[in-house]
């Protein structure tokens, strides 16, 4: 096996192609008496070292395990010799003139400690052992006091020893290891050798590589090798980590290990061959393959040390020749794993063949983003070694050696692969900073379930090799099973008010300002307004617009097209012309329920007004003859951005609503007394305050518009109300405990965040100035009613980014990849909902329901679709979901879905933009006054060159914005238009 290893080892064949059968004449001894600088590796290593001064990270150990009679006066001897023939063990390293040096020490006596633990029982032996070990391993090195090498000889038993050699990597690489190893044996096997037996006097001693390397100097091809492959940005891998990165790397780190079955690692090994390539590449291809399907990147970069003894002379040259190469492969996903194996062979190919670019010298030339917590290039690392046989032949001895880990990681995650007698053992070293243990024997799982199936069928694209196991396959396909609820018996949400305004009619059901009224009447003025637009819609499903400002009148309309057996779909009376057009004709709207004064905003729309404060007196029908609502029944239409210029109609139904309130009152554990409704009824997010609170009998605070301008008032209102319940932004709920008073706030016992990502500073803040307050959070897209995740925010989750939660309301939620495979744990992906709660697709959109509803691919679990949410998430392994962002170009700006393809669509429909790129940037918060305000008709004065698309997708983007936020936009547009 060993020759089947050696003879198809990768880096064979890359030596074989660049060394000479003889010595290299450039390579030849060093002169004597001239200072000699450290190799490009060793500077960088040293450089590395006084960053982080008394850190082991560069210790490289290797642990020898002796069992039979081990002559151990004869071990100490050979140890002895080796250090002596080989300089680089004896050298020091110094910095002169801003240029490190080495510096060869005479012979010395090679330090080595002896321990005797022999005569302690087995559980105080073991302990000790590895208290021994592991404190030699991490003892730190000084490089200008040599020796950089040290031995710890263990006696475990009469035969039974363990040899610890640990040293500076600046001295050795694995390919070391195994000279050193080779040495020892020899000396062991023939105590009377000499030391030139074994290396000779002629033989080249690092020395004089590092001297005959920096008169080479750099390759110039090889250096616009990587400028070539290097260029541009560099993408950053993403992996599943379980911490946020320290500030700057602490390197430490842990190690752990599983051997393939005998069986598996056959099939492998035969496959690398029938594939015409080596171990090495196809197991880095089946990392690259599980990097994938963890994050999505179709651009990943691995590291790869390779020794760069690409010369014969250097092959017995004991020394540090290790050079980083980054290895970037691009994912096709429909490929096979058969192709990905061949471009990462390659790609390994072009690396190795211009891997004498020292590593820091790609950092110097191409000046990458840099970071104290991360490699300039990579964040993964690759490494396969074919573990030689034991050099030590001797009767009755067996020997063995072995990396020994020092608690340390130098990358964030390293994949070792071992071959030792046919079986194959990959190991993962990792940060400890970033990942727990039971992360990374997920890895181990994943990455041998990708071995299974590529032994299995190497010819399937890389979409189809499973990765999962059949526990986290079930675990994410679960779903609460929709089971009777309180609510299961009622086809409408207002039969469900309804039924309480019976049960407490002289209870406040709204407020509004200083004026607040009964459940028993708002139960009469809603009845009164829905006969009202019964006479004329006859109890058809229509959709009605609702274009009422912030009042008492706004919730009773709603109330009033619901009874009337229509769908309300709300107008905000502050939106442009244009929009209410289109949001009028696309509905195929007739009717719309408004205020006296807003009655002009419809005088050219050719729709039907009802006119809430003055609704018709007489009716020739009673309220029994309003009519019966199906659960199919449309309850009310919002309409959300649209990517191609266009906003899209979202149709719920009394079903919907039903079942997304009725989640509410399994989730929370109480119900809201009185709720603070701070969303627009344009939102869906008012749904939340709106159902839960009038369909559980409490009082619903309808806030006065734009309030949250005002922090004092609407902390003062919290508390005039006795506000138990309220949903807000989480934006406006850190203003909200920065500037609200602590006594208002006291009444609060819960507190919803939506609608944007809920940042960790403020869960701190809340916990830091809040007692008794619950904090949820909240996720769910229109098209899912309202919501489908929550999470109650615990002081805990401050560790880690807050998570969004685990499905709820019955929804169905699970993480795709774009070919609607699960991702794994950790894995990004794309979030998609299923479920009661599900809309049945936009409306007139048949081009975009087909993108954005796709069949369910897993058949036999809840709902017949689901919904592509674009928004990216991830498991974590307690089971929540973390939200990471969006997979296209929509943002929210307080709490309003712009997408940013919409405004560069309408901009590029203008004649005189040939180009346009919309960035959404973040408006430092300030406390200054700002001069000179433009108004929403200030912006429209200032575009009234553009069409009238262009304003309304740009007016659009920026009604909601503050004040402040208005002049940055303002600002943005006149440069864009000076430019």
């Amino acid at each position: 096996m060993k020759d089947h290893q050696e003879e198809s080892s990768i880096l064979k064949r890359w030596k074989e192609r660049q060394k000479e059968t003889a010595v290299t004449p450039g390579i030849t001894r060093a002169p004597e008496n001239v200072r000699i600088p450290a190799s490009y590796g060793q500077q960088r290593l040293w450089f590395l070292q006084q960053l982080y001064p008394e850190n082991p990270v560069y210790n490289f150990s290797e642990l020898f395990t002796f069992k039979g009679p081990l002559s151990v006066a004869t071990l100490l001897k050979s140890l002895q010799k080796v250090y002596e023939a080989n300089d680089v063990l004896r050298t020091s390293y110094f910095l002169e003139e801003n240029t490190v040096y080495q510096k060869v020490q005479d012979a010395t006596t090679l330090p080595v400690t002896q321990h005797d633990l022999s005569g302690l029982a087995e559980a105080d032996k073991a302990a000790e052992r590895k208290a021994i070990l592991d404190k030699e391993a991490a003892t730190d090195f000084y490089l200008d006091k040599p020796p950089l090498i040290r031995a710890t000889l263990i006696v475990l038993g009469a035969e039974e020893h363990e040899l610890l050699i640990t040293m500076h990597h600046i001295i050795v690489d694995k390919w070391s290891m195994s000279l050193l190893a080779d040495q020892i044996a020899a000396f062991y096997a023939d105590e009377t050798l000499p030391i030139q037996s074994v290396v000779p006097e002629d033989q080249l001693q690092f020395t004089d590589y590092a001297y005959w390397q920096q008169k080479k100097g750099i390759d110039p091809n090889q250096l616009a090798y990587w400028k070539n492959k290097l260029s541009g940005e560099i993408p950053k891998l993403y992996l599943p980590t379980d911490h946020l990165p320290p500030p700057q790397y602490t390197f430490r780190g842990n190690t752990i290990r599983r051997d393939l079955s005998r069986e598996l690692s056959k099939e492998i090994l035969d496959l690398a061959t029938s594939l015409g390539t080596t171990p090495y590449v196809l197991l880095l291809s089946a990392f690259y393959l599980m990097l994938w399907r963890y994050s999505s990147e179709k651009d990943i970069l691995v590291g790869s040390p390779v020794s760069i003894r690409n010369q014969k002379s250097l092959e017995d040259v004991m020394g540090f020749f290790d050079e980083t190469v980054v290895i970037r492969q691009k994912i096709d996903p429909s490929a096979s794993f058969r192709e990905l194996v061949q471009q990462v062979k390659v790609a390994t190919l072009e690396a190795f063949a211009n891997a004498e670019v020292p590593f820091e010298v790609l950092v110097r030339e191409l000046k990458p983003e840099r970071s104290l917590n991360e490699n300039p290039f990579f964040r993964a690392m690759f490494i396969y070694h074919a573990v030689p046989d034991s050099p030590f032949t001797t009767a009755g001895l067996s020997a063995d050696h072995a990396f020994y880990g020092a608690g340390v990681s130098k990358f964030d995650l390293t994949l070792y692969m071992s071959n030792e007698n046919g079986i194959l053992s990959p190991y993962f070293e990792y940060s400890t900073d970033i990942f727990e243990q039971s992360t990374i024997e997920q890895f181990l799982d994943h990455y041998t379930l990708l071995l299974e199936g590529i032994a299995d069928k190497p010819q399937r694209s890389l979409t189809e090799i499973p990765m999962l196991t059949d526990k986290e396959r079930q675990s994410f396909l679960s779903t609460s099973k929709e089971e009777k609820g309180p609510y299961n018996s009622y086809a409408a949400i207002h039969d469900i008010i309804e039924e309480q305004a019976s049960k407490r009619p002289d209870a406040q059901a709204l407020v509004f300002g200083d004026h607040g009224i009964s459940y028993s009447e708002m139960e009469q003025r809603a009845t009164e307004l829905a006969l009202t637009i019964f006479e004329h819609t006859r109890g058809e499903n229509k959709i009605v617009g609702l274009c009422i400002d912030r009042s008492l009148e706004m919730v009773i309309g709603l109330l009033a097209i619901l009874k009337a057996g229509c769908a309300y779909m709300p107008i905000d009376p502050e939106y442009p012309e244009q929009r209410i057009s289109f949001m009028l004709e696309d509905s195929d709207c007739e009717y719309v329920l408004v205020e006296g004064d807003l009655k002009e905003r419809f005088a050219n729309s050719g729709v039907r007004l009802f006119v809430a404060d003055q609704s018709e007196a007489e009716h020739s029908f009673e309220k029994q003859d309003l009519p019966q609502v199906k659960p199919s029944d449309l309850a009310y239409v919002i309409f959300t951005s649209g990517s191609t210029g266009r906003p899209k109609g979202v149709p719920i139904t009394h079903g919907n609503i039903i079942r997304s309130t009725e989640g509410r009152l399994t989730f929370y554990p109480e119900r809201p007394e009185v709720f603070l409704l701070m969303s627009s009824v344009s939102f869906d997010s008012s749904k939340a305050g709106i159902f839960w609170t009038l369909c559980t009998g409490g009082t619903l605070v309808v806030s006065e518009k734009r309030i949250e301008q005002d922090i004092d008032r609407l902390s003062e209102l919290i508390r005039k109300n006795d506000v138990s319940h309220t949903l807000m932004l989480p934006s406006l709920y850190g203003l909200l405990l920065e500037f609200g008073k602590a006594e208002d706030l006291a009444v609060l016992r819960s507190v919803i965040v939506a609608g944007e990502s809920c940042p960790t500073a403020l869960v701190e803040r809340h916990f830091e100035k809040t007692s008794g307050i619950k904090l949820y959070n909240e996720y769910g897209p229109t098209e899912a009613t309202v919501w489908c995740i929550a999470h109650q925010i615990k002081k805990e989750d401050t560790v880690n980014e807050i998570p969004i939660g685990r499905p709820v309301a019955s929804a169905q939620v699970v993480l795709l990849d774009e070919n609607l495979n699960l991702v794994p744990p950790g894995g990004i992906g794309e979030i998609f909902v299923g479920g009661p709660g599900l809309t049945s697709g936009y409306l007139k959109r048949d081009d975009l329901n087909s993108d954005f509803f796709v069949e369910n691919p897993f058949k036999g679990v809840a709902g017949e679709r689901l919904y592509r949410t674009g928004d990216l998430g991830k498991y974590r392994k307690d089971g929540l979901i973390e939200f990471i962002g969006r997979k296209d170009q929509q943002v929210k700006i307080r709490g309003y879905r712009v997408e940013l393809d919409e405004i560069e669509n309408a901009l590029m429909n203008n004649k005189l933009v040939t180009g346009a790129v919309v960035l959404a940037e973040d408006v430092p918060n300030t406390e200054s006054t700002v001069q000179a305000v433009p108004s929403a008709e200030d912006l429209e004065e200032f575009m009234k060159s553009m069409d009238e698309k262009t304003r309304l997708i740009l007016l659009k983007s920026v009604t909601s914005l503050s004040e402040a936020e208005k002049e940055f936009v303002l600002q943005k547009l006149a440069e864009t238009k000076q430019n």
